[in-house]
């Protein structure tokens, strides 16, 4: 079997191509959107989708892109630690409860995750395994519902749901013994047997912050929006900031609803500035760009002080913008995402969201791990292999607490594109 891993994993990395644009979805909480991104060589990207519910989401229309028929597994395997869960002995068919909102304003989002989970099922020929779709909704009480129902149906593990809040109550109301892969990157709500599959801020700040050690970067000032994830980004800069040796100077926050940024530009000058030579802008379309423009105004000019971001950076829509020129971002590794999305696009004749590639991540993973586990902690043992894996979005390692560890790509913004710089693995 540990030959057949191996040939699976050179097939796979045989099969990397260099990206050519992509779209992105992150979730932490009920209300506000923000962003992430990924990619290899030279990326571009499109827009943001705005939804109360989602926090981050990068929306990208007509791209050729491609797949990946399975994950790749490193050879050895790691013990978890033991669990107060009990075993579950999985029968010849195991059952796997699917948690989406399939109805109400967030379907379409619900229906992209379901076909990419078809698919994963159909490219890992798995016969083993029997997915049990609920609509989760957007209420706390539609997802325990639905959560309940697949129990009551012999589910031995949970995909879902997309929110935070909801994958939190979840976990408090059925048995620890189930497994619950859940689509949030909230960390803040991970615990015995809850997973978080979304990219982390706290790695991607991590990341960035590796970068401005890498340029020398000793004083910065940072820009974010005033919601959660903002909050999120900022504690996880403070801590990073003392890792590396890097001093915060002013903290400015903005309204991501707001349009006119004229008043907000004010905030900046470069007076204020003038012992800083690192600004970090968390924004991304639009606002990036008005908020890059505004500071570029005010004297903060991107050629004395390196302008820096994170994974909503990730859009063709800043290339060849004047005032991001030579700046400089992380975003998740792209191992195979056009493969992925070209396959999913001749099946399902729509461009899915980029929260469908971590579905089917998850899924073909399991599928590889069922075929030899008897029960959920052999599962468990193969999930938090050592060496990682390799996926849609490049590599990745499982923790036994909880973490979905990533490597990032950094990128400097061209005229024409991004040129890719080094691999960071927080």
């Amino acid at each position: 079997m540990k030959y057949l891993f191996l040939i699976s994993y050179i097939f796979l990395i045989s099969c990397s191509m260099e990206p050519l644009i992509r779209e992105e979805i992150i979730i932490i909480e009920k209300k506000q959107p923000e962003e992430t991104k990924p990619t290899d060589e030279i990326i571009t990207n499109k827009e943001q989708n705005n939804n109360e519910i989602i926090i981050q989401e990068i929306q990208k229309e007509n791209e050729e892109l491609i797949i990946v028929p399975e994950i790749a597994k490193a050879i050895e395997t790691e013990k978890v630690d033991e669990k107060k869960a009990d075993n579950i002995t999985f029968g010849e068919i195991v059952k796997i409860g699917i948690l989406l909102p399939l109805t109400g304003e967030n379907k379409t989002l619900g229906r992209s995750i379901s076909n990419a989970l078809e698919m994963a099922l159909f490219e890992t020929k798995s016969k083993n395994i029997k997915l049990l779709f609920k609509d989760s909704g957007d209420s706390l009480e539609k997802a325990t519902e639905a959560a309940q129902e697949v129990v009551k149906e012999g589910a031995s593990m949970i995909i879902g749901p997309i929110f935070s809040y909801q994958a939190s109550e979840i976990r408090k109301n059925i048995s620890i013994d189930i497994p619950i892969f859940s689509f949030t990157n909230d960390e803040s709500i991970k615990t015995e047997g809850l997973w978080t599959l979304g990219f982390s801020p706290h790695q991607q700040i991590d990341a960035i912050f590796y970068e401005m050690s890498h340029h020398a970067v000793t004083d910065i000032s940072i820009i974010v929006p005033t919601n959660i994830y903002g909050d999120i980004i900022l504690q996880a800069s403070r801590r990073a900031s003392i890792l590396r040796n890097i001093k915060i100077n002013h903290i400015h926050r903005y309204d991501r609803r707001a349009k006119d940024f004229s008043e907000f530009g004010k905030l900046l000058n470069k007076e204020d500035t003038s012992e800083d030579n690192g600004l970090l802008i968390v924004a991304s379309g639009k606002q990036l760009k008005e908020i890059s423009s505004r500071a570029q105004y005010q004297g903060l000019s991107p050629k004395e002080i390196k302008y820096f971001g994170i994974s909503g950076w990730n859009n063709e829509e800043i290339l060849g913008e004047p005032s991001l020129l030579g700046g400089h971002f992380i975003a998740p590794q792209q191992f195979s995402y056009e493969t992925f999305v070209s396959r999913y696009f001749k099946l399902y004749d729509m461009v899915p969201n980029e929260i469908s590639g971590l579905a089917y991540d998850i899924l073909a993973l399991l599928s590889i791990g069922l075929k030899d586990s008897k029960n959920t902690q052999e599962l468990l043992n193969f999930l938090v292999n050592p060496i990682g894996f390799n996926g849609i979005f490049g590599f990745f390692k499982i923790s036994s607490s909880g973490d979905i560890q990533r490597k990032f790509i950094s990128y400097e913004v061209m005229e024409r594109n991004f040129l890719k710089k080094r691999e960071i693995m927080p």
